[in-house]
């Protein structure tokens, strides 16, 4: 009988057990998320400060819970309850691989695990406190080395904490907390990192007169104009200028198109068009990026407040209303392009935002986050008469170095001391300064029960398969009446394979094998071990045996390559991390652009390769131009074969009315088809009409199968005359002075720099993804081996996500007869090496839609 979850997956996290009989739960269903969202409004309105506090947006909080959003990473939400189960604190926590290394003062590749916090609320200093002590736990539990915030994952670091000015009301587009936080963290060694003001102008007290367009002339600009139906175009003229202003912030890191737009959504309806300034060079396109902006909009704090940051029907309908009652504005962000900074435009820019001020109406003008290393900017608003009106801090924590972790889990109490917030700013100060080690907290023993095993089954169903078939049909066979342990018993769904694209079942070994190591992470999270005790039959008659048993190391991790239990030791988590359920969740297959980065990318291609070799397994880069005619061969090959084609077919899944598009197989979101494409396609894929269009187009691409494969027996003859054959010349010969030996010179094999992952290769097209493949020993046809493989690939993606890198995987390169065998040839190490997986890896450049699970 197959197991069908019944909870969230995320569901198996345990309960953290805090201070004071209060408890920690993930947030995991629709009602958990609703209480979260609300905590924020309903503690203000107890402590008196419905006027003063600023709610986050519950549409974001939703994304950040759901990962529907843009944001890259997996974020997770927790909430704290009292002995009496009342809600009394929250908190958010994410990981920000590009934000970690830029807060870094050391090298970028040398940048420590960093665990970010974000949506603090707390009722008193006891709930505080245990929020604190649930930061702790769960940097603990990540294995991170660093804790940084208050931020939320939005474009850029956005929060922070407020030290001083708690009389004053929070805005729009920044943080206000209570007094009592502050002195809560300096007991607990946190450390003051970029401190920073907000500011207040009133309106009424600075000039009102505007630059004419004869003015803007005599300095060679122009203003251009911006309307609430251009509101797009704007932001795409400004995000250059935006990300060359504020490139040299220690905290800042590039935004794009998909991220700006993500968070300008909803702005039309609010924006004063006056209020936004956009100045371009007199003979400037009006497409050319901005010389400098300034973005003002009325404060919509008061209706946020009132609707608890649901901008929902109601919510936009008070906004409307009340909009010309707005009086105070937010400036939100400006910025002058590098090569202009310095000539008194953006003095200009703010004085036309005055005199706009000043007609509309406006009382004041209130200004977000300038932090105190970026003077030129306060002294803007200072000039004007305005005055500093919130002091505001990030708060950064380190482990000290050396520190042994404590073998049960828990810190000394005593270690905790306490450490004023008035550190030096710099991080570098900061981290010169020793700070305590984190209380860590005991999480409830874990005792294997029937909704465990659920909850487990269920986030292991979020690992990959070809064609996203999820093949896996795992079930419960045994649970110990003590629930120390249990026996899971793991087979094939026929009706699930692939027999004409997959005839061998090695992508189905592989499926299998990163769904076992899927398990077994979900598992060491939950305080659990899961092992592998026996592997029978072939293909579909697989029959996999697992143990799950109490762990007493939840860090204990597995082999991957092997599946042997070793213990994770100081210093090799870079290699083999302690990887989550959070990162299981968050990884994605990317079929959109993806974008080059040589130094993550060689940076986890070591970590991989040191992790991949007891399984006799490396990684390969092959050239983008050699990958593309692969590329193409391969593509066409399946195109032409009708079973392949039909199959895949069948898997397609065009119309999200079909139940199954939410279920499994690639659907057009995933494959990035557009929607009248989409459902033209829809309209042919139907069962009757496959075997049809599979047989039309191979008998299309004939003629090109047959030209492909005269040109592979010419390049089986040049190879058996000693010539290297097309696509596998050498990529970069070794200088005369350090002559590559003769035996690395052969023909048909490149320069073995060519082959090492992560070194320079040309690329036919600039920017490109790097491509990988996966070679492998052969070692006979070996199920168990291959099933360990898959375990290998599934962490090889994990440590590329960890990267911030994503995978699209191209299977068909290694599964198309002739691309195979160019592989072989290419891989150099004779007959016994053969490509396991081929993908490209890079930077996600749009959002990306995440596949269905059943």
């Amino acid at each position: 009988m197959r197991v069908r979850p019944a909870r969230s997956p995320a569901a198996a996290f345990a309960p953290v057990l805090l201070e004071q009989g209060m408890t920690a739960h993930r947030v995991t269903s629709r009602a958990d998320l609703r209480t979260f969202i609300d905590l924020s409004p309903r503690i203000a309105a107890l402590r008196g400060e419905t006027d003063r506090f600023v709610p986050l947006f519950a549409a974001d909080i939703a994304e950040w819970q759901a990962g529907t959003g843009w944001f890259a990473e997996a974020v997770e939400l927790w909430l704290v309850r009292d002995a009496a189960g009342t809600p009394v604190g929250r908190l958010m926590c994410h990981r920000s691989r590009p934000l970690a290394e830029r807060i870094s003062e050391g090298p970028a590749a040398e940048a420590p695990e960093t665990l970010f916090f974000g949506a603090l609320e707390a009722a008193d200093e006891a709930a505080l406190t245990a929020v604190i002590a649930l930061i702790d736990e769960r940097a603990h539990r990540l294995g991170a080395d660093r804790v940084f915030g208050p931020v939320s994952p939005l474009p850029n670091v956005t929060g922070g904490l407020v030290t001083a000015g708690h009389d004053h009301p929070g805005f729009f587009d920044t943080a206000w907390n209570p007094a009592f936080f502050a002195p809560a963290f300096r007991a607990a060694g946190f450390r003051e990192w970029g401190p920073a003001q907000t500011w207040e102008v009133a309106v009424g007290e600075i000039p009102h007169a505007r630059a004419t367009s004869t003015q803007w002339a005599a300095h060679g600009l122009r203003r251009r104009p911006v309307s609430r139906w251009d509101l797009r175009s704007f932001a795409g003229r400004m995000l250059p200028t935006l990300n060359a202003a504020f490139a040299a912030l220690p905290y800042y890191t590039p935004i794009s198109p998909a991220q700006l737009r993500s968070q300008m959504a909803g702005m039309a309806a609010l924006m004063d068009p006056s209020l936004i300034v956009d100045v371009v060079g007199e003979t400037e396109d009006d497409d050319a990026p901005s010389r400098c902006f300034a973005l003002v909009l009325p404060d919509p704090a008061p209706v946020l407040r009132r609707h608890g940051g649901r901008l929902g029907p109601a919510a936009i309908a008070d906004l409307l209303r009340h909009r010309t009652r707005l009086r105070d504005a937010v400036l939100i962000i400006q910025g002058t392009d590098p090569r202009f900074q310095g000539t008194g435009l953006l003095s200009l820019v703010i004085g036309d935002v005055y005199s706009a001020l000043a007609a509309g109406g406006y009382r004041r003008l209130r200004v977000t986050f300038i932090a105190e290393d970026n003077p030129a900017s306060a002294a803007v608003f200072a000039k004007a008469g305005g005055t500093p009106l919130h002091s505001l801090c990030f708060l950064d924590r380190r482990a000290p170095s050396g520190a042994a972790e404590p073998a049960n889990g828990q810190a000394d109490p005593a270690s905790a001391t306490a450490e004023p917030v008035t550190a030096p700013a710099t991080a570098a100060a900061a981290t010169a300064a020793a700070t305590p080690a984190p209380a860590v907290l005991a999480t409830s023993a874990a005792r294997i029960d029937a909704a465990l095993l659920t909850d487990l089954i269920a986030t292991a169903g979020r690992s990959p398969s070809a064609h996203n078939t999820q093949p896996w049909l795992p079930r419960a066979a045994k649970i110990a009446d003590d629930g120390s342990s249990a026996e899971l018993v793991l087979t094939v769904d026929p009706a699930r394979t692939l027999p004409a694209g997959d005839p061998r079942s090695e992508d189905l070994h592989l499926s299998i094998g990163c769904w076992v190591e899927a398990l077994s992470i979900a598992a060491a999270e939950a305080g659990l071990a899961a092992a592998i005790t026996g592997v029978d039959g072939w293909g579909p008659s697989l029959d996999v045996r697992l143990r799950v048993t109490v762990s007493d190391d939840p860090r204990g991790q597995r082999s991957a390559a092997t599946g042997v239990d070793r213990e994770a030791r100081d210093g090799d988590h870079r290699d083999r991390p302690a990887f989550t359920a959070a990162d299981l969740r968050h990884r994605q297959v990317d079929r959109g652009p993806l974008s080059r980065d040589d130094s993550a990318f060689a940076e986890a291609v070591g970590h991989a390769d040191a992790a991949l070799a007891p399984a006799g397994a490396r990684l390969v880069e092959i050239p983008d131009d050699e990958w593309s005619d692969l590329l193409t061969r391969a593509a066409r090959h399946s195109f032409a074969d009708p079973a392949v084609f039909a199959e895949t077919l069948a898997w397609l899944r065009l119309d999200p009315a079909d139940p199954a598009y939410r279920q499994d197989g690639l659907s057009a979101d995933c494959l990035r088809i557009p929607v009248a494409a989409a459902r033209l396609a829809g309209a042919l894929n139907r069962p009757r009409l496959r075997p049809f269009l599979a047989r039309a187009l191979a008998t299309a691409l004939a003629p090109a199968e047959w030209v492909e494969g005269l040109r592979g027996s010419r390049r089986d003859q040049r190879r058996e005359a000693g010539r290297p054959p097309v696509g596998h010349e050498r990529t970069g010969s070794a200088p005369d002075d350090d002559a590559a030996p003769a035996e690395d010179s052969a023909p048909g094999r490149p320069d073995p720099a060519s082959r090492r992952p992560g070194s320079a290769t040309t690329s036919a097209r600039t920017g490109a993804p790097h491509h990988v493949v996966l070679a492998v020993t052969e070692d006979g046809d070996d199920a168990a081996r291959e099933i360990a493989l898959g375990r290998a690939l599934l962490r090889t993606w994990l440590l590329f996500d960890r990267a911030g890198l994503r995978v699209d995987v191209h299977s068909e390169i290694k599964d198309c007869p002739a691309t195979h065998a160019r592989l072989r040839d290419r891989l150099g190490d004779g007959p016994a090496t053969r490509p396991l997986a081929a993908f490209s890896v890079g930077r996600s450049t749009t959002p990306v839609p995440r596949s269905a699970r059943r």
